[in-house]
Formats: structure tokens, sequence, C-alpha cells
């Protein structure tokens, strides 16, 4: 064989080996692409436009016992293959009110596929399908489901129902108008306790100030060594001379009421108190000798003359 022809046959060999890998880098990069294609739709359905959410449908079956479980269908129409979180599918009554699932992890379905949930929500009380409720995920810009309470069994096609959704719009107005009502009951009921605390404060201050008022008395009746405190009323003047007899309980001496010479007739004296007093006076039944006593209107004693 010349050398011409072993040149021609190894070169021959090269193409053919340079074409083989090649045809195995492209069929590579074909498979790479379409994995990456693959892992690309895969998304959550939030993610979703519009059109796309409504290739897919939902439906819920609760049980009948209660508590109530409710398991998920779903059936996924589009070229994508979802992902949800479970927890974040909730039944909604009003925005403060709302059940989550109970279900951890995620559930993903395939493009074209259907998935069943089992026991998405567990021990939910049945008083929450007594009302037209709202099965959402994640938000109520995601509606998924009208929850309806005639039947078990709830599809998103009746997110279009009129009646159910005339329902829901009822039922969030009357939560709202209780949770108000019951807002209002306890602002009032706070108030009722303050206006309470407030008389109670007032009573006291009160009894606080006669208390003190009384205090004053007694000690203006205490200035001197000896007093009485024998209370009878609103004494007239014969009444204070006889308080002032009782009390001193001297056979041997006279008593009077001094009389307010700058009053004209006047039987009582303005102390520095401003308190009406009586001056009662007391003597030897021969003049000799004197004593003097103060007697307040509530008919306590002062041995001393009035503070004028």
């Amino acid at each position: 064989m010349s050398k011409k022809a072993l040149l021609i046959g190894v070169m021959c060999l090269l193409l053919i080996s340079a074409g083989c890998a090649s045809k195995a880098n492209a069929d590579q990069s074909s498979s790479d692409a379409k994995a990456t294609e693959t892992t690309e739709k895969t998304v959550d359905y939030t993610s979703l436009s519009q059109s796309e959410k409504n290739e897919l449908t939902f439906l819920f079956t609760r049980s009948s016992q209660d508590p109530v479980s409710v398991d998920l269908k779903i059936v996924n129409r589009t070229n994508k293959k979802i992902s949800f979180i479970n927890y974040d599918f909730q039944l909604l009554h009003t925005k403060s009110d709302k059940v989550r699932a109970d279900k951890n992890g995620n559930t993903t379905i395939d493009s074209n596929s259907t998935k069943t949930v089992k026991n998405l929500f567990e021990d939910v009380d049945l008083s929450e399908f007594q009302t037209v409720g709202l099965f959402i995920y994640k938000n109520d810009d995601n509606e998924l489901a009208y929850s309806e309470t005639s039947k078990l069994t709830s599809r998103s096609s009746n997110l279009t129902n009129s009646s159910l959704k005339s329902s829901y719009k009822q039922a969030i107005k009357s939560a709202k108008a209780a949770k108000k009502a019951k807002k209002t009951a306890t602002v009032e009921e706070n108030n009722s306790s303050s206006d309470t605390n407030t008389n109670s404060t007032a009573d006291t201050n009160s009894n606080d100030s006669a208390s003190t008022d009384t205090n004053s008395v007694d000690n203006n009746s205490n200035d001197n060594s000896t007093s009485d405190s024998s209370t009878v009323g609103k004494v007239n003047a014969d009444q204070a001379m006889n308080i002032i007899k009782n009390h001193d309980s001297n056979a041997d001496k006279k008593y009077s009421v001094v009389i307010d010479q700058t009053g004209g007739s006047a039987q009582t004296y303005t102390d520095n108190d401003g308190q009406k007093v009586y001056w009662v006076h007391s003597s030897d039944k021969d003049g000799s000798s004197g004593d003097d006593w103060t007697v307040y209107q509530n008919g306590t004693v002062s041995h001393s003359k009035p503070n004028l």
C-alpha cells in the first residue's frame, strides 16, 4: 500500500471520529436543555396567570362527622408542573376568622395530571360549615371554591354561583356586625367599670373629708386639759348649759350662757373656725371664782373660752 493511500485512510478515520463526537455532544446538549425546560415549568400556583389558573379545578370533600376533615382533589390541565404549600390552603369567613390546613409539606401536580390530598384539613368544627365560607390559597386573591352548607362537596366551578357569592358576602357582613357589637359592649363595660371606680374614689374622698372635719372639731375641743364629746345633735342654749352642769357635776356652782354683747341678745358666738358655739360660764354661788366652757352645736364640749 502506498503512503498516499495510507494517509487518506487515516484522514477518513479522523473525520468519522470527529463526527461521532459532535453528535454525542449535540445529544447531550439536547438532553440538558430538556431537563432545564422541565425544571423551569415547576412553579407555585400563585405564579400562574389567570388564564392558566382557569385550567385547574379544585374539589373539596368534607366528612359528615364532627370534627370535620377535608380532602382536596386537584386537576391540572396546564403544561406546567405546579406546586402548592399545603399549610397555605385556608377556609376563610372573614380576614380575622380563618382556618388553616393542617397538613405539612408540599403537593406537586404534573402537567395534565390529577392528585388527591387526603386530610388536608383535620379536626375542623362543624360550625365552620354552617355558613358559606371561601377556600383560598395563601390569600383571597387566589379563590378556589366556596364552602357549601347544603352538601359535602365544594367545586371551584361554584365561584360563579351568584347565590353562594351573596351568602358569603352576607356572612362577612354579619360577622363584622357581631364583632363591632362585641367591641362596643366591651367599651361600654370598661366605661361603666371606670365610672364605678370614679364614684368609689369620690365616696372615699367624701368620707375622708367628713372625717377630717370631725377631727378638726375634736382637735378644737381638745385644746385644753379637759374635754367631752357628748353628741346630742344641734343643741340650744339651755341644752348647752345642762351639758356643762352634767359634765361638771358640781352642785355648789351656778351656770349661765354668756351673751354676745356685740350681737345684741345672740346666745352664740362665731369662733375663729367659723363655727357657732355657746360660751357657758360657771362660778361659785358666792361669785368668788369662775370657770369657762365652750359647747359646739353638735354637743362637743371644750373646757375653755371660745377661740374668738
